[in-house]
């Protein structure tokens, strides 16, 4: 497995997580330490701490095999990926500038992961 396709998979594990964290969240807004309990038992948030663990030991067996120069750029893409979810799946919006700010990460990750 190449170093982009693991942290892809890695990428895509986290903002999966993240998203269904914030979904979570939005139906059951934090107002106290006792409803915590409550939010940290439902089912999406369950799913989404799982994935965002499988995605840290997937992590751990990126930095054991490549270059963290190489791949930690590649990791940025977590932002591009979880901007568009927000605007795809949460119905967000994205000013001009939050969307040339997308642009110049991608840039700037693809400029960084070159050897």
């Amino acid at each position: 497995m190449t170093a982009l396709l693991i942290v892809l998979v890695n990428v895509l594990m986290l903002v999966t997580g993240q998203l269904l964290w914030k979904i979570t969240l939005n139906r059951y807004p934090v107002k106290s330490w006792d409803g915590l309990v409550t939010i940290m038992l439902q089912p999406a948030m369950i799913l989404g701490c799982l994935l965002f663990g499988g995605a840290t030991l997937i992590w751990f067996y990126a930095l054991s095999r490549y270059d963290l120069s190489r791949i930690y750029p590649l990791q940025s893409m977590a932002y591009v990926l979880g901007a568009l979810g927000g605007v795809i799946f949460l119905k967000e919006s994205m000013s001009l500038y939050q969307w040339l700010g997308i642009f110049l990460i991608i840039g700037g990750a693809f400029l960084l992961s070159k050897s």
